[in-house]
């Protein structure tokens, strides 16, 4: 939440009494206060920094070493095909996943570094031919034109999008379940002309996306308050997309900057080499788990970094509106300041976790597809590694969206938010993901929509990739995945400010009420209805 000017947070703080109960008839609770500027967890954010010069350190040291082996050998056109064939049949347990692992970063590689790669350099060659073949349509211009025409699209839906949740959101919960309803009918129809294993997979869909909808149908009320409160909250500071969007491009950066640092990394202390066509040594397996560690972490970071940035911003709209109902309002450079200072520690800290156990999923995963034995309790270790993941990053949406608003350590925030619902008798409620899965719907909805647009540009321009059936899916894909990315990342706002929306309600119900008198009559009507137990 925006600290800037103290006075303004005061005066809202003083609108409800800690120790006085809710409006809603609630018992006592300790209300969350806004915490002095500190650096919070300050240990965990000089690590951050300190791996991130490792990994240029190794990208610096490792880097041109591969380049220069490459290079050096590119007139051996099957060094490099007997080095990952080498790589990834090799059998050794000792090198855990490693082989596989390191089949995957080279392969990688290639696609990154082509012009280093004599394969890649022949498979240009033969690309170009084709073009040549095709009169040229298939060039760098389709592509373009393709990913404009689809961002474009994808931008104006998603806008309209949030306009219509905001007046509309009970409507669009509802399409939603019956689209789920109506999809898994139609894979199931036709399922029955594939196989009959197919057609009792979709017997189970339909029949389960109709119990979910006739369960979750009375909590409808619920979920679209929520998810219109939540959606009137990022719309009134639209600016917030600048930050969603160039998380987008900071997490592309940083992929390939990773490549840039892992692959030669592993290529070099694996002793690998192109004119000999294998490497000396298996992968080290602590190397890889470090990279992957690495890798996430760094992931999480960013994607929490936005996550924390919202609920700062949604808070002082909360609590202080008008610090924060602009596009570019002043409560959102102060919450994108203070994620990246104060609490960017703890920001480090939540995300850290998740990393060390998202390595440990990945690296169980590959040890079982790679068929070493025991396959049965790996299968089991990375279920349960999953499942971890899952609660971890289930606590760390709460725990972020306190450190955001308040401005607690990570621990201090998830230790108060959980008590916070604990004491509100919300434990339950909580647990409630409607509103989510409305804005996966819209994400894959939109991601369709610029499918298929770019599929008629790519039939009206005589756009080729590839054969006629390849070029159709191609131009889909280009389009689908251009849209899905697009909405993603800016529902992701919503879906933080949902989160941050249920964690003020519960922490500030009459400063809502005094603030915006219409949402919080009609969320005190939707939580009532779908939850009259809990919400008294």
């Amino acid at each position: 939440m925006n600290t800037s000017t103290q006075p303004y947070h005061n005066s809202a703080m003083e609108i409800s009494d800690p120790s006085r109960p809710s409006p809603d008839g609630d018992d006592t609770w300790t209300k969350g206060e806004q915490q002095p500027r500190k650096f919070n967890d300050v240990a965990f954010g000089l690590l951050f920094y300190l791996h991130l010069i490792g990994m240029v350190a190794c990208a610096g040291v490792y880097a041109p070493q591969m380049f220069t082996n490459i290079a050096a050998n590119m007139d051996n056109d099957g060094g490099e095909r007997e080095l990952l064939d080498s790589s990834s049949m090799s059998g050794n347990n000792h090198g855990l996943v490693t082989s596989r692992l390191m089949s995957w970063v080279v392969g990688a590689s290639q696609q990154i570094f082509g012009g280093l790669s004599s394969t890649s350099l022949l498979s240009n060659r033969a690309l170009e031919e084709e073009n040549d073949a095709n009169d040229g349509t298939n060039d760098f211009n389709d592509l373009l034109l393709l990913l404009s025409i689809s961002a474009i699209v994808a931008c104006v839906i998603s806008s309209l999008a949030l306009t219509v949740m905001i007046s509309h959101a009970k409507g669009m919960i509802m399409c939603s379940l019956v689209f789920n309803i109506l999809a898994s009918l139609v894979f199931m129809i036709g399922a029955f002309f594939v196989s009959p294993f197919g057609a009792i997979m979709g017997i189970f869909m339909v029949a389960f996306n109709a119990y979910f909808a006739y369960v979750v149908w009375g909590r409808i009320p619920f979920a679209a308050c929520n998810l219109a409160t939540a959606t009137s909250a990022v719309k009134a500071n639209l600016g917030l997309s600048f930050v969603a969007y160039s998380s987008l491009i900071t997490m592309f950066c940083w992929s390939a900057f990773w490549l840039v640092s892992a692959v030669p990394t592993i290529y070099i202390t694996s002793g690998c080499d192109a004119q000999a066509g294998a490497c000396e040594n298996e992968a080290n397996g602590l190397v890889v788990f470090l990279l992957l560690v690495s890798f996430y972490w760094t992931y999480q970071v960013i994607q929490n970094t936005v996550h924390v940035t919202v609920a700062g911003v949604v808070g002082t709209w909360w609590y202080v509106p008008i610090e924060a109902s602009s596009f570019c309002s002043r409560s959102i450079g102060d919450s994108y300041f203070r994620s990246l200072t104060y609490s960017f520690g703890s920001i480090c800290l939540g995300s850290l976790i998740v990393a060390i156990v998202e390595s440990l999923v990945t690296m169980v995963r590959n040890l079982r597809e790679s068929g070493d034995g025991g396959s049965v309790f790996l299968c089991i270790a990375e279920c349960l590694l999953a499942l971890l993941r899952d609660i971890i990053e289930y606590f760390n949406s709460w725990a972020f969206t306190y450190v955001g608003v308040y401005g607690y350590s990570f621990i201090e925030a998830g230790k108060n938010v959980m008590s916070l619902f604990k004491t509100r008798g919300w434990t339950t409620i909580i647990t409630d993901t409607l509103a989510q899965s409305v804005l996966s719907l819209v994400s894959v909805g939109v991601g369709l929509i610029t499918g298929i647009t770019s599929l008629i540009i790519s039939y009206t321009h005589g756009m080729v990739f590839g054969d006629e059936l390849g070029a159709s899916a191609a131009a889909f894909f280009i389009g689908f995945t251009t849209g899905l990315v697009l909405t993603s990342t800016l529902l992701s706002l919503v879906s933080a400010a949902v989160n941050t929306v249920i964690v003020c309600y519960a922490d500030a119900p009459a400063e809502f009420r005094v603030n915006h008198p219409k949402l919080s009559d009609d969320m005190h009507a939707g939580w009532a209805a779908a939850w009259p137990e809990q919400f008294r």
